[in-house]
This record gives structure tokens, sequence and C-alpha cells, in this order.
């Protein structure tokens, strides 16, 4: 019971002073940028979810506290490299300063990210953030509008494996270049001098020299 309040009280506390706060933040934001698409969010999200809730099973199965603390610090801190989390890197999304037009800075990623980190809030903002981002025209929850940072498309996995294709085609190019195909009644041996050749229907049998013609 002293955990359900523990979580309760500070969701509670967070869903009400959520839209206040962010209609107060969201006054004068301007963005030149387009809307990244929501599915791919949802899934970078997920993404990271999952690793952080790997982390809070290994500290339940084995007690360790360092796996509870990386899995917070992972949570703060995720877009700190490059505005790239692990999810974000796979889909393709990147966090950028509107200010800078760089990526987030590791200082703005924690403070983007730091209700995600509070027990029982971070479990109301799961909900309250994903709705704001599909209404929001730009796709800015509160974590962005407070420290001024929008997702966009960007680089990620999918831009390394079409460099590696790329690298791929002009490195082997006579592998992947397509074969020529042969035409209809033609001989396909490129040995033969008579590769392309229509052949006769009717063919007569041969003969040693020796032998004789036929009558």
């Amino acid at each position: 019971m002293a955990a359900i309040r523990f979580l309760l009280l500070p969701a509670l506390a967070f869903a009400a002073i959520y839209y206040p706060v962010l209609k107060y933040f969201a006054r004068g934001v301007v963005s030149p940028y387009a809307k990244a698409d929501p599915w791919r969010r949802f899934y970078a999200a997920a993404t990271d979810g999952a690793l952080v809730t790997t982390a809070a099973v290994l500290f339940q199965v084995t007690g360790a506290l360092g796996f509870l603390v990386l899995g917070a610090a992972y949570l703060a801190a995720r877009d700190a490299v490059a505005g790239q989390s692990v999810g974000k890197w796979l889909f393709g999304l990147v966090v950028i300063s509107l200010e800078t037009r760089r990526p987030v800075t590791p200082v703005a990623s924690v403070a983007r990210n730091v209700m995600l980190v509070v027990p029982g809030a971070n479990v109301a903002a799961i909900f309250l953030e994903a709705a704001t981002i599909v209404r929001d025209p730009q796709g800015q929850r509160l974590g962005d509008l407070m420290v001024n940072t929008q997702v966009v498309e960007g680089y990620g996995a999918h831009a390394v494996v079409r460099a590696l294709l790329d690298w791929w085609r002009l490195s082997l190019p006579d592998l992947t270049r397509p074969k020529p195909k042969r035409a209809p009644g033609t001989v396909g041996s490129l040995l033969s001098p008579d590769c392309g050749r229509t052949r006769p229907t009717h063919r007569e049998e041969w003969r040693h020299p020796s032998e004789g013609q036929p009558t």
C-alpha cells in the first residue's frame, strides 16, 4: 500500500500541473523543421524502454544496484551522444536544439528527460507526453519545449545500411551487374562461334569421311 501511494501521489501531482506548464512553455515556439513520424518515435521509445526494463529486471534478479543506476542514467541521458539514443539511431531520429540547429547537448538531454526518471511522475508522463507528441504540429512534448528542442528525422541505421550497400555495389561491380538475357532461339554458350545464330530445324547426321557420305 505504501508503494502505491509512493507512485500515485507524484503521478497525480504531475498530471495536475502538466497542461498549465505545457501551455506556458509553448508560447512563442517556432520551428522550421517538419514533424517526425510519430510511429518512428514510438518504436524508438519502445526500444529504449526495453533496454531500461532489462536493466530493471536484472536488478530484481541479482539485487545489484548498479543495474538500477545504469537504467536510470540511460533513461535520462539517452540522447546525449549526437542527439540519439539506441532506439532513435535504429529508426533514424535525432534530437536537435532549435537555437543552434545542432544535436542536443548532454546537459539539455538530461533536462529534457528528467521527468521520466522521477518515480510515479514518469508513469503519468508516458501517457501525457505521448498524447502531446501526436497533437503538436512539430511533435514537441513538454521536455522539448522546456529546453527548446525537437525530434527530427535524420541519420540512422537505415543510412548505414544504404552506405554499405553502395560500397558493396562499387566494390563488386561484376557480381552485382545483371547478366544479359539470351535471345530466344540462340545458343547460350559464350565459347561457341555460332552464338546468336539460328539453328536449322533439319540436321544431317555427321559421319567420319572413311565411312562415306549417306545416300
